[in-house]
């Protein structure tokens, strides 16, 4: 089982599975009538789930075969079927809206009330206008995140994030991005319709330059994976366990001041990708001498002081109640492996315990880095009726070891306050509090996050009420920078985005108002810390900054895109696909 297995989608299934357990249930409601703009959701509907997520599942796929079909293809005739013949809506025009001041894109914010309403030739024509000069729209989708059901099954409200995307014959890309709220009608065919549309934010991005091309394989950033070696991945892939099994690192290996690569998969390889300083990259191997040793991902750094970085590993080996992890050092020019450097005790029967993530940094003030290692799961992780999905500890143990100089490390978790069990899948030392030494995040999946208050000389305690730790959450990313150049760190967090899990909380109609509070934070996604002026104090802005929407999010991180001086956020994200399209993806 990879260290993924665990995961299950934060979509109607999940939650659910979480709203059984606190008795929510089905009502009957009616679908208030026909709104003004702007359109308001209707105050009463229906709240069983199951009957109005396989309604919705039934609209998305008629729009999809129309109204978005119509789109992608140009096929106004066929994009018309998808309204009614009174429709109304507001929808913004290429040049409606205000610019947003960039040196790079060419962007216009939308407000509704700064719209026209239109009937639906009116819509066609500013749809057209949008896309008409590109050569293909190769991005349409709807995506609902709200959807209320009317009693008789024939009409209902949905809130969705409409996003159309494409080129001109340049290659100069424009995206459109909208959130728009529509009502909807079920017509004689079954088909359903929108009656009225009404855009309530978004933006229109237009880059003149010609975009980012793949470049891969023409630096020599590849594998050399065989078809079969594809195909039974895939096939792994496809029964449903996630392969989360490999990492790149960017380090200065040679130190000739050019970036080179280090990518690993678990057990299988590991390859250093060595920059030729010239736009290219040399294939050699790393000095691990066996392959069971290869973890997800290294840590590259010098441990020693000798002004030459070590290379650690989380891969462990086990013997009655300890365990223990290697690291390769330089000697005479030669690499060495020390296998037992990083030893630990280790709780009896433990014989897998999966580290995510691994962080070096003084934490005692010795002038010496020290390792914190995060655990995810063991062995015994996810046992049914232990495991909770909105916060679980039956994880792995994190680890801290203290660097005694010489290669000499002890582990010093327990003894320095830094305890728990949770699903540990990130890390970042930072002082949070300006008091000079390094604090410790903690970020957790299934779960709430932690902060860790060193109180000088590298004892830790758990500040249990601090905004980052207050709600569940599955954070899988995190990156800390000033990114407006206010003078005040800023902390961003990957976490997952759910359209499903938005529309099935707003059903749960016997949820408390706790629990229902939590399971809207899950369902969010991603946040973004920041220090508020007035008072210095912490609070989350991503959804106020519209950076909350990151799909299913891995990894993020705060760079400058487009050398303008501030920092814009990069977020991975995605699934596995699964092998049949019919198939859903992990």
């Amino acid at each position: 089982m990879s260290c993924s297995s665990l995961r299950v989608r934060i979509g109607a299934a999940a939650v659910i599975a979480i709203l059984a357990a606190f008795g929510a249930g089905p009502s009957d409601a009616q679908v208030a009538g026909p709104a003004a703009f702007p359109l308001e959701p209707p105050v009463r509907y229906v709240t069983d789930v199951d009957v109005s997520e396989e309604t919705q599942s039934a609209v998305a796929g008629s729009l999809k075969q129309t109204f978005i079909a119509g789109v992608r293809r140009f096929d106004w005739e066929l994009a018309a079927s998808a309204l009614t013949g009174d429709f109304q809506g507001r929808f913004p025009g290429p040049t409606d809206g205000r610019a947003v001041p960039d040196d790079l894109l060419d962007i216009r914010r939308y407000r509704p009330e700064e719209l026209a309403v239109l009937d639906e030739d009116g819509l066609l024509a500013v749809l057209r206008a949008h896309v008409e000069p590109w050569v293909a729209v190769d991005r349409a989708s709807w995506h609902a995140f709200e959807f209320l059901l009317a009693p008789g099954g024939n009409a209902g409200f949905v809130r969705s994030h409409l996003q159309l995307g494409g080129a001109d014959p340049q290659r100069a890309r424009t995206v459109i991005e909208l959130t728009v709220a529509a009502e909807l009608v079920k017509s004689e065919r079954d088909a359903w319709r929108i009656r009225r549309l009404d855009v309530t934010d978004g933006f229109r991005a237009h880059n003149p330059a010609p975009p980012f091309q793949d470049i891969t394989d023409a630096v020599g950033l590849h594998f050399n994976r065989s078809p079969e070696n594809l195909q039974l991945r895939q096939a792994v892939a496809d029964t449903g366990m996630s392969l989360i099994d490999s990492a790149l690192s960017v380090v200065d290996w040679n130190r000739d001041g050019h970036w080179d690569i280090i990518a690993t998969e678990v057990a299988r390889h590991s390859i250093l990708f060595l920059n030729d300083g010239r736009g290219g990259f040399i294939r050699e191997p790393l000095p691990i001498g066996d392959s069971q040793l290869i973890p997800s991902q290294y840590l590259f750094v010098d441990l020693d002081g000798d002004g030459l970085e070590e290379i650690v590993g989380s891969r462990m080996a086990y013997r009655d109640s300890e365990a223990w992890m290697g690291i390769h050092t330089r000697r005479d020019g030669e690499w060495v492996y020390l296998p037992r450097a990083l030893a630990f005790d280790n709780p009896p029967g433990v014989r897998r315990n999966e580290a995510q993530f691994m962080a070096a940094g003084d934490v005692n003030g010795d002038g010496r880095p020290d390792i914190f290692l995060g655990g995810y799961q063991t062995n015994r992780s996810g046992s049914p009726g232990v495991f909770n999905r909105v916060d679980a500890n039956d994880g792995a143990d994190n680890l801290l070891f203290i660097n005694h100089g010489e290669l000499r490390f002890t582990e010093e978790s327990d003894a320095r306050g830094l305890t728990g069990t949770r699903y540990t899948y990130v890390a970042q030392f930072f002082d949070f509090d300006g008091d000079g030494d390094l604090d410790l995040f903690e970020g957790n999946d299934f779960g709430r996050n932690v902060v860790w208050d060193n109180l000088g000389g590298g004892a830790f305690r758990a500040l249990d009420d601090h905004p980052l730790t207050r709600d569940t959450g599955n954070t899988m990313g995190v990156t800390v920078a000033d990114w407006d150049n206010s003078g005040e760190w800023s902390i961003y967090l990957s976490n997952m985005y759910s359209h499903a899990g938005h529309r099935v909380v707003r059903l749960s109609g016997s949820v408390g108002e706790e629990m229902r509070a939590q399971l809207e934070v899950l369902t969010r996604g991603n946040q973004l810390f920041s220090r508020t002026a007035d008072d210095g104090a912490w609070g989350d802005q991503g959804v106020a900054l519209g950076v909350n929407e990151g799909g299913w999010a891995w990894g993020s991180l705060f760079y400058d895109l487009d050398n303008d001086g501030d920092k814009e956020i990069f977020v991975t994200n995605g699934n596995t696909s699964h092998e049949d399209p019919e198939a859903p993806d992990f």
